[in-house]
């Protein structure tokens, strides 16, 4: 059975993801893919009402049959939920697909399909396996990520790593190590201000770093969430707690701004030397962070956690323990001991980023899945 109802068009691509607010490495990400295709698309923002579960799902349930109405839509691209009540969603514009007969593509920013798919209840499990059974081509971040849909036979799975923004500014690499030596040393954490991102772990190994290393200053942008281990309001009175603390005990040497984006985050990105992520997220897989961080030339200082050890070998920095302060006190001080090494590692990262991460790479793999070239 098709849908006949569809008025005749040009054949157009639906985007059914997050389109940023809130901002997210996976709104970002579906972002920089939906701005800069130049064939006929369609938008269904799954997060129009941003953190408002009940209305962003009441939204997509009437925008889906709209889109399918009164568009002829032969390609669906969607970045696949790990939840309940999002793959309700995903279900949802699956069905309208597969009686549309459009293609269907998957792109997973999550480490956590294959955990959600087999803790369902059998009900749950055989509705998903109908639905991803009618997926062509799935899309996952790095090597090794291909197992989280191991229980999908017909299923195509590509690896397409994620990508710096397009509108990043080129700077060539010895102006960008002039400003970081104007600086001193500067360590930043540039993601959302949640528990299961490490932001406290961090704050504790503070007191350390900067009795040590009096020429060191940190520099902290995110906004707080709620999350799985804390909720919004609980981490917003750990975090400012501590962060009130910190700044007394040492003044002028902490700053923290909030949201960064646009050419404030990359700023503030040129300015430091370690950028580090603790991060214990459950679904961590790739994040956009990193990337950006190598891009203007930051070693990394991240956890030994999903499939980050993928993405940041030695070359790149340091792979630390989950919840250890520790070793973020013993990894940052050790980089602030050799700048010889500390200065390898950001040459590497720049150049690296540029050849592997590069966006036109980025959006053209993922174009070619969408238009079939590839």
């Amino acid at each position: 059975m098709s849908l006949k109802l569809n008025i005749k068009m040009k054949n157009s691509v639906l985007f059914f993801g997050p389109y940023p607010k809130p901002v997210t490495g996976q709104s970002m990400a579906f972002k920089e893919v939906f701005d800069h295709f130049d064939s006929p698309k369609l938008l269904c923002n799954i997060t129009k009402f941003e953190e408002n579960k009940i209305l962003n799902t009441l939204y997509v349930f009437i925008c889906i049959p709209k889109l399918f109405l009164f568009n002829k839509i032969n390609v669906v691209y969607f970045t696949c939920s790990r939840s309940n009540l999002g793959f309700i969603k995903d279900l949802y514009v699956i069905l309208f697909a597969y009686l549309a007969k459009a293609r269907i593509i998957n792109h997973l920013h999550g480490a956590d399909f294959n955990s959600f798919f087999e803790n369902s209840s059998s009900f749950l499990k055989n509705l998903i396996k109908w639905a991803y059974n009618k997926v062509q081509t799935s899309i996952v971040l790095t090597e090794g990520m291909e197992k989280e849909f191991q229980h999908f036979d017909k299923m195509t799975v590509k690896v397409i790593p994620n990508s710096y923004p397009k509108a990043f500014n080129e700077i060539p690499f010895e102006h960008l190590k002039n400003i970081k030596k104007s600086e001193g040393f500067n360590i930043i954490f540039l993601s959302n201000i949640m528990y299961s991102k490490g932001i406290v772990f961090f704050l504790e190994s503070l007191p350390f770093l900067l009795t040590k290393h009096i020429n060191l200053t940190v520099s902290i942008a995110g906004v707080p969430m709620g999350d799985y281990l804390k909720n919004k309001s609980e981490i917003s009175n750990i975090f400012f707690d501590g962060l009130e603390k910190l700044k007394d005990k040492f003044p002028n040497r902490i700053n923290y701004y909030g949201l960064a984006s646009g050419k404030f985050k990359e700023k503030i990105l040129q300015k430091s030397s370690i950028f580090i992520l603790p991060t214990i997220y459950k679904t961590e897989a790739f994040p956009l962070t990193i990337i950006e961080a190598m891009y203007y030339g930051n070693v990394i200082v991240t956890t030994n956690h999903n499939y980050l050890p993928g993405i940041v070998k030695e070359k790149n920095g340091i792979l630390i323990g989950c919840g250890s302060v520790d070793d973020i006190q013993n990894s940052i001080d050790c980089l602030l001991e050799n700048p010889e090494s500390l200065n390898l590692m950001q040459k590497k990262n720049y150049n690296e980023s540029r050849e592997i991460y590069n966006p036109n790479r980025f959006c053209n793999s993922v174009y070619n899945l969408i238009l079939k070239i590839a």
